[in-house]
C-alpha cells in the first residue's frame, strides 16, 4: 500500500471531522444533491478558483473551507474552524416525518373551513329567512 502524502492525510481527517458534524462529504465530480442536507464537495471549483471544501444545506451553498497546513496563515481570510452540527439522519427523519404530519393536518383544515364557512352562510340565511317571517 503507498505511504500517504500529507495532504491526503489532513484529507481524511478533515473529511471524518465533516462526516462526525453530520455532513455528506462527496468529490465534486460524483456530485450527488440527495445524499442527503448538508453536503461537503472537495475540489469544487468557484470564480476565484478551486475550494477544498464547498459547504451546501438544501443544495444551496452556506461556506467554503480551505484546508490549510497547520500554522499557516490565511491572509485577508479569517481563519476557519467552523462545525455545522446536522441533526443525526435518523432525527432528520424524524422531524420530516412530523412536519409531513402536521402539513396533512392543514391540508385537511383547508379543505374542511370552506365548507364550514358554506354551512355558516346558509345558517346565517336561515335564522335571517325565519326572523323575517316571524318563526323562532
Amino acid at each position: 500500500m503507498p505511504k500517504l502524502t500529507p495532504e491526503q492525510l489532513a484529507r481524511q481527517q478533515i473529511d471524518a471531522q465533516l462526516v462526525a458534524c453530520g455532513w455528506v462529504v462527496q468529490d465534486y465530480n460524483h456530485f450527488n444533491p440527495s445524499a442527503g442536507r448538508g453536503i461537503a464537495l472537495r475540489e469544487a471549483p468557484l470564480k476565484s478558483g478551486t475550494c477544498n471544501y464547498l459547504l451546501l444545506v438544501d443544495r444551496k451553498a452556506v461556506g467554503v473551507t480551505e484546508a490549510n497546513q497547520q500554522g499557516t496563515f490565511l491572509s485577508g481570510v479569517a481563519e476557519q474552524n467552523m462545525c455545522i452540527p446536522l441533526s443525526p439522519p435518523a432525527e432528520q427523519r424524524r422531524i420530516v416525518t412530523e412536519a409531513e404530519r402536521r402539513l396533512s393536518v392543514v391540508e385537511e383544515l383547508e379543505a374542511v373551513v370552506p365548507a364550514n364557512l358554506q354551512r355558516a352562510t346558509r345558517l346565517r340565511q336561515s335564522i335571517l329567512s325565519r326572523a323575517f317571517q316571524g318563526k323562532s
